[in-house]
């Protein structure tokens, strides 16, 4: 008799309690993915350091325009290595799902699709990209914008929000259909990252590339970003390692303290540059050795260990998700928001 009983209990833990729990945990994930950011877009800002006076630059916009004013338009889309065609809102809408969480505001979710539109037309712009010579954009977030067939995998993203959010996300993707953000009447790099540390970055402090409309704007609750604040602590000995492995001439003899000099900070804040055991590092660089979530870092030290502090995460450059959250959730339209993080530019209808 006990046997039975126990068994009951087994059957019914595995058949009831487990699939609740397990359907739990994925609309708490759903709720807490992290953001990606674009990591590399510092390979495509030189071809607009000097748009503002191309007339160049206009005439190639003016065929891209002609070409693209039905908000039909078809896309071609490196999606795991296999290009697929598809109309420039479904990849708008397949961008926005992987890009930015579904429980952000309607008007965050809408800037933050029109600067997935943009971007995808600015790429088609610049011709032929050798990463996926047959495609416009891929789904690589590091190279292009991550991307998500909605058809297919809304429901492992989402869970049991898989239909709501979804429909919310198509929503804002209509709503704002064929919209661009332009400047002097060509589509812009729409970067954007997941938060600003209450000032957003220019381009030229995190890429070297002056741009116009990518410069130092206010920032406001960034904070609310889970992984605003953040710290990785190092070895002494595992920090040289990892330098001597890059620089094999760098000087890390002492103490850690006197390793690092020379710290220069952007306007915003976030370390444009340094040295470390005499060798000059750009911050990015740093960033990237250390896999630190921004630019905007701290250094402290012990005699046996190295620690860095973050605020922000991202690239810090454009519009800051978390930014445009707060702006919505104070009444700001898409439009405001855009504005405001793109720097003297318009959002406009393609074909206008």
């Amino acid at each position: 008799m006990k046997r039975i009983v126990v068994l009951v209990i087994i059957v019914i833990f595995f058949v009831y309690i487990v699939p609740v729990g397990f359907q739990t945990y994925q609309d708490k994930r759903a709720e807490e993915r992290p953001v990606h950011t674009v990591q590399n877009v510092e390979n495509r800002l030189e071809s607009q350091e000097t748009q503002e006076n191309s007339d160049e630059g206009n005439e190639n916009t003016a065929e891209t325009t002609e070409e693209t004013q039905d908000d039909g338009q078809m896309l071609a889309v490196s999606v795991n290595g296999t290009v697929r065609e598809m109309t420039l809102e479904q990849y708008a809408a397949g961008t926005v799902a992987a890009e930015i969480p579904a429980s952000f505001p309607e008007e965050a979710i809408k800037a933050q699709a029109v600067a997935a539109r943009t971007y995808a037309m600015y790429k088609q712009s610049q011709g032929t990209d050798q990463t996926h010579p047959d495609a416009v954009v891929c789904d690589d977030y590091t190279h292009c914008a991550a991307f998500v067939d909605l058809d297919t995998q809304a429901k492992d993203l989402w869970g049991s929000k898989a239909e709501e959010w979804r429909q919310k996300i198509e929503d804002a993707v209509n709503a704002t259909a064929g919209e661009i953000i332009t400047y002097n009447g060509s589509p812009i790099v729409a970067v954007f990252h997941s938060a600003a540390a209450q000032e957003t970055e220019s381009a030229v402090s995190v890429w070297g590339t002056d741009i116009p409309y990518l410069v130092t704007v206010d920032s406001e609750g960034d904070d609310s970003c889970p992984e605003y604040d953040a710290s990785v602590t190092l070895g002494a000995e595992e920090f040289r390692q990892i330098m001597l492995a890059k620089y094999p001439d760098i000087n890390l003899t002492g103490l850690p303290k006197t390793w690092f000099t020379d710290i220069e900070s952007s306007e915003a804040g976030g370390v444009t540059s340094c040295k470390i055991g005499g060798e000059s590092l750009k911050g990015t660089e740093v960033r990237t050795l250390f896999q630190l979530n921004s630019t905007h870092f701290t250094i402290s030290t012990t005699d046996t260990s190295i620690t860095f502090h973050t605020q922000g995460y991202g690239h810090g450059v454009g519009m800051s998700q978390y930014g445009a959250k707060s702006m919505a959730e104070n009444g700001s339209s898409y439009q405001d928001i855009l504005l405001h993080y793109y720097t003297g530019t318009k959002v406009e209808k393609l074909g206008e």
